[in-house]
């Protein structure tokens, strides 16, 4: 598992604790097919330990890779997996925001917030990546961000992908990012809570971004804005590279500078983006710090 990332690790070790459990001190070798599947029943059947479709699938997904090691290294010979009936797990529809609720939660929130929920509406990274953000990481003369690091917890690590991702920004996006940009050292985080520290992923979402949708009755997190990117993608018909780049579900072109990586395509699909946004009122504070606020009076660790 330390080949995984930190969040990868915390669910492999809390579903080997649930397979510990469930199967006690037996040896491995005398795990069958049959005592798996009795496992699986009783996750299934209603009482105190029962579990949702996507967890059972999930910790059988666990222990086929430890099956496999198992069997690499010569500890067991047969497999446990082959042939198990699962049950069924439909998968829910996404939450997905609309231009229309976007707009809705940026005027509702207050800075540095309202900038970086435009941010994530029209670039669809993810929280962690936003947190992770430095001052560096935006080029105001190329009208493009740099996606290099995301905040895990109280660290920094590299994207989900391992790679860096570039954003072509609107230029309506460009200047808004300029208050927080202008003035300031290049290695300090971009967004800073009103305490003066990076924000955090978990604490912004919980204390910022969740009272504003229980307030506007909407449902879904962080990770709507990013389905409501990939729909306006969709509806602006973007050529699939860009999709791709811009969601970070293929690797991006990281030995090209940004006049090359971010191309003309990059640029109409941000113009485009911007121009569903850019209605939002400006109204920043004289003083800048990254926090949108003149007072340094913490609200969020």
């Amino acid at each position: 598992m330390i080949h995984h990332e930190g969040s990868t690790q915390d669910s492999d070790k809390s579903e080997i604790k649930a397979w510990v459990a469930a199967l006690g001190a037996i040896r491995l070798r005398d795990i069958s097919t049959e005592v798996v599947q009795d496992v699986i029943t009783l996750w299934s059947s209603p009482g105190k330990d029962k579990r949702s479709a996507k967890t059972i699938r999930n910790r059988v997904a666990t222990l086929r890779l430890l099956w496999a090691s198992a069997k690499a290294w010569g500890y067991v010979t047969h497999d446990v997996c082959d042939n198990l009936v699962l049950p069924t797990w439909n998968r829910e529809e996404q939450p997905s925001f609309t231009v229309a609720q976007v707009k809705q939660i940026i005027d509702a929130a207050n800075e540095p917030y309202k900038t970086v929920f435009w941010l994530v509406a029209e670039t669809g990274i993810r929280r962690g990546e936003i947190c992770g953000l430095n001052v560096g990481d935006v080029d105001l003369n190329e009208q493009a961000i740099t996606v290099q690091r995301s905040r895990w917890k109280s660290k920094l690590k590299r994207p989900k992908n391992g790679k860096k991702r570039f954003f072509a920004l609107s230029p309506q996006l460009t200047e808004r990012l300029r208050f927080y940009v202008e003035d300031r050292n290049p290695e300090e985080p971009l967004f800073l809570s009103r305490e003066g520290r990076r924000l955090h992923p978990d604490n912004f979402i919980k204390r910022q971004l969740k009272p504003i949708l229980k307030k506007l009755g909407l449902d879904g997190a962080a990770h709507a804005f990013r389905h409501g990117n990939a729909s306006l993608l969709d509806h602006l018909a973007a050529p699939m590279k860009v999709r791709q780049d811009r969601l970070g579900h293929a690797d991006p072109r990281t030995t090209m500078g940004y006049t090359h990586v971010i191309g003309d395509d990059h640029r109409k699909v941000a113009e485009q983006l911007g121009g569903f946004f850019a209605q939002v009122r400006l109204n920043l504070p004289k003083y800048k710090n990254g926090s949108g606020e003149e007072s340094s009076q913490a609200d969020e660790v």
